[in-house]
Formats: C-alpha cells, sequence, structure tokens
C-alpha cells in the first residue's frame, strides 16, 4: 500500500500490493480511518478479518518507511513512490469519487486489538484552520432546522456588538488574553489588598459581631449572597481575613467603651446591676455584698445615686414585657439621626443609650434583636460639619478608596458574567455539534439489505461460522 497525502480531500490508498484488493484505505482530515470497496460501494470503520492482516502489513510498511527517512536511507524505490502518489493526487484532485458512509461492523469475527477497532462516525469538517467551526457538506437529506454555525470572525464581531449596545469597554468583554488592548481599556486592578478590604467592608455594613465565631457567620448566610463574599478566592483566605478583622474590632470596642466608661462612671455601674441584682435583694443587701467591687467602689459616682439606680431598675423588672419593649423603642427614637444610624454596631452604642435605665431593663437575649432591627431601618449617617480639615481629608480619602473598590467589583463581575454568556454560548455550540455527530452517526448505522446483516452473513460463510441468524435460532 501506498498512501497518498492529500491535505483537503480524504486519502485513499490502495490495497493492491497487500493482497487486499480492491479494498482502499481510506484516511480522513482528522486521522482517522476507514476502508472502502469502490467494486461494492461497502466502507466499514472496523476492519474485516481479511483486510486487516493488509492494514497491519501497510502500518509495518510504513513505520519502516519513516524510520529509513529520519537515518536518511532513502532509495530509488521510494522516490518512484513518492512519483506514483503525487500521480495519483493529481487524479484525485480531478474529481474523487464521493464513498458511501462507512458502516459499523459487528463485533464477531474481528481482530480483539482496539488499535484497529474505529468505530467513529464519518468526519466532514469543512477545509482551513482547526479553531474554526467545522462546516457540513450540504446535500438533499439535510434537515432545515440545522443550527447556523459561526468562524471566531463572526463570534468576535457579535461579541463587539454585544459590547456596544450593553455600554461595555474593549477588554470588559471577550478572552482579551492575545489582544493588545489601549492603554486604560484593560479594567480597573483588583490587587489582593482591594479584596481584603472589599471583604472588611461587607463584614462592616452588615454589622457582624466581631465577638461571634466564624462558624456560626457561615451558618446564618448573611454574608454568601454577597458579591464581595466571593472576592477572596477561598475559605482559608476568608477565614484569616475575619479572623484579622475581628481581632481589629475587638481591639477598637474595647478602647471605644473604657473611653466612654472613663468619661461617664454610670455605663459600667448599669451594665453591672444588669448582671447581679436581682428584687431578692434589698438595698443594703446588695450594697454589702458587692461593696469590693470596683463599680461599687468608684469615686465617680456617688452612693445616693447608686441607690436610686438599683431602686429603678428592680422596680422597672417588675413591669410587663410589652411595656419594655415600648419604653426601649422611645429611647431609640429620641436619639438623634447623628448618633444612631445604620453604620452604628451593635457593640458601639452611643452613651445616650447606655446610661438609660430603659436600656438594661431588658435582658440581652430579647434587647439586642430589637436594636438591630431598628437600626437596618435608619437612614446612613449625615455627613458631619464640625469635622477638622484633616478628619474631612481622611474621611474623603476611605470614600474614594472605597468607591475604587467597588468599581472594580463591578467590572470584575462583568468580566464573570461574560466568560458566562461565553461558556453557555460554547455549550449551546457543542451541543449542536453533538447533535450532527448523532445524525451521522444514525446515518451510517443504518442498516439495509446490503448492510451490517449482509456483510457478518458473508464474512460468517467464508469463515465457516454459522450466520447470525443460525446464531440466534440456537
Amino acid at each position: 500500500m501506498a498512501l497518498t497525502e492529500k491535505a483537503t480531500e480524504d486519502e485513499a490508498t490502495s490495497a493492491a500490493d497487500t493482497g487486499c484488493a480492491p479494498w482502499l484505505l481510506v484516511k480522513t482530515r482528522l486521522g482517522r480511518r476507514f476502508v472502502h470497496n469502490p467494486e461494492t460501494n461497502e466502507s466499514f470503520w472496523k476492519f474485516p478479518q481479511d483486510v486487516m492482516k493488509g492494514v497491519i502489513e501497510f502500518d509495518r510498511l510504513e513505520r519502516e518507511k519513516r524510520e529509513r527517512r529520519e537515518r536518511g536511507e532513502t532509495g530509488e524505490v521510494e522516490d518512484e513512490e513518492e512519483a506514483a502518489a503525487a500521480e495519483e493526487l493529481a487524479v484525485a484532485e480531478q474529481g474523487p469519487r464521493p464513498l458511501a458512509p462507512p458502516v459499523a461492523q459487528g463485533e464477531e469475527g474481528g481482530d480483539s486489538s482496539d488499535e484497529y477497532e474505529e468505530v467513529e462516525v464519518t468526519d466532514e469538517e469543512d477545509q482551513g484552520d482547526e479553531n474554526n467551526p467545522s462546516k457540513r457538506q450540504r446535500t438533499d437529506e439535510q434537515p432545515q432546522d440545522q443550527p447556523v454555525e459561526f468562524n471566531e470572525d463572526d463570534i468576535a464581531y457579535q461579541l463587539a456588538q454585544m459590547g456596544q449596545d450593553y455600554g461595555l469597554d474593549p477588554g470588559e468583554y471577550g478572552q482579551g488574553e492575545d489582544e493588545d488592548l489601549e492603554e486604560g481599556a484593560e479594567g480597573l486592578p483588583l490587587t489582593e489588598s482591594d479584596s481584603k478590604a472589599l471583604f472588611r467592608d461587607m463584614l462592616d455594613d452588615y454589622q457582624i459581631n466581631p465577638y461571634t465565631i466564624w462558624e456560626k457567620v457561615i451558618e446564618e448566610g448573611r454574608i454568601i449572597e454577597d458579591d464581595r463574599y466571593t472576592v477572596l478566592p477561598n475559605m482559608k483566605s476568608r477565614k484569616e481575613t475575619w479572623d484579622e478583622w475581628s481581632r481589629n474590632r475587638i481591639q477598637t470596642l474595647k478602647e471605644q467603651r473604657e473611653k466612654q466608661e472613663k468619661e461617664d462612671p454610670r455605663i459600667p455601674y448599669l451594665a453591672f446591676l444588669q448582671t447581679n441584682a436581682t428584687p431578692k435583694l434589698y438595698w443594703p443587701e446588695f450594697k454589702r455584698k458587692y461593696r469590693k467591687e470596683p463599680e461599687m467602689k468608684s469615686t465617680k459616682l456617688q452612693d445616693k445615686d447608686r441607690e436610686k439606680y438599683y431602686r429603678d431598675y428592680i422596680n422597672r423588672l417588675k413591669l410587663p414585657q410589652s411595656t419594655l419593649k415600648a419604653d426601649l423603642s422611645a429611647l431609640l427614637k429620641s436619639i438623634p439621626l447623628s448618633t444612631l444610624n445604620r453604620s452604628t454596631a451593635l457593640a458601639a452604642l452611643p452613651p445616650q443609650v447606655l446610661t438609660d435605665i430603659r436600656y438594661i431593663s431588658l435582658q440581652p437575649s430579647t434587647r439586642d434583636p430589637l436594636i438591630t432591627a431598628y437600626i437596618s431601618t435608619l437612614p446612613p449617617a449625615p455627613e458631619a460639619s464640625d469635622l477638622t480639615a484633616e478628619e474631612d481629608e481622611e474621611a474623603a480619602k476611605k470614600r474614594q478608596d472605597r468607591e475604587r473598590r467597588e468599581r472594580a467589583l463591578q467590572e470584575r463581575e462583568k468580566r464573570v458574567q461574560e466568560e458566562k454568556r461565553r461558556q453557555r454560548r460554547d455549550l449551546e455550540y457543542g451541543r449542536g455539534r453533538l447533535r450532527e455527530e448523532e445524525m451521522e452517526l444514525q446515518r451510517a448505522m443504518r442498516v439495509g439489505k446490503e448492510g451490517l446483516r449482509a456483510q457478518l452473513d458473508h464474512m460468517d460463510d467464508q469463515n465457516g461460522r454459522p450466520s447470525v441468524e443460525g446464531e440466534h435460532a440456537t
């Protein structure tokens, strides 16, 4: 056999030299091979047993010829074969003879080698670059509802049009990896520090309690749906950022609370009352029992004031829960927006709330959800007008940095959505190709009078084996 090379047509090789005439070994553009008999117009992906030996012999000759060429041992015989192959190629270019679709041969009577068990469907892919989508040849039987196929230029044009429709800039759609974008068109960068800052901003916006453990924050699920949750690539980096944020936040709250308590001694005393006061103790008994506590020994608060707060607190404990909740709501509504607003954390309430007896009248398990729900309904804090020039400049810088990070996050989300659209487009294209291949496979597997069953019966007769019908009968 002498295999002729041809780039745009299927390659056909005569099998006369190996005693397999009139069979032809056909090699497609994708390297798939099947055998064709021009006399009976039959084609098979799996080589028949009488042709298998010739194909194996042909592969052996081709390997030896390749090895001789690599060693530089070319002879006159090979030159004559190449001239003959060129002549056959010229004849094939003048008018290639159409081949019948190959038939997938059965498992009976063939060599068990997987190397020669080719059951691929025919490939009528279009000429040209392998990256371009293939186009099928037109036939009279081609369905009218076949999907329209595009090459890479068409897809690039469609992406450009989509980018203009959605108001996207260059670099915000498509792959963009091998293209040279103009300066400033590649989008805002989102560095690791920006990603961590966005994650911390999210924790601040959701008023997450820094004393809560990370597993409980994830279990609540409030932050998972936020886009800023995914700016960090994995759970390890999120937990590390959470640990860092919670430590800093706790330290800040501790310093703020110490400053408040230092300025107003009523704050630590009322918190002490909520923890230890009980209607079972009269004031003298309570004073004697806790006389060594720092809150009872502080000179910044007089004893008569301590007694007054104690008696008021004990009396309020006897009121119904509905009254206590209404009093707490009235207290919160009386606080100005500049002091209590949406950005106020539960662990950093203003002194006007902490020093009021109505605040400690409810247990924390009941009080904290009410305050959190009320704060969520408040508008943002108004811009402060009494800031110094340095404080105003620092606040403006923080605001600009946050806006820049949020713009970078928005552009990142646009790129992610564009990538998802591209993947869906590729998936639909792949499904269309799969449907085409299935149709080709169905056409190749059709069994007629001269199809698979007739060929198997003919091979069984030659080998002296019972036919397929005889096997079913037995």
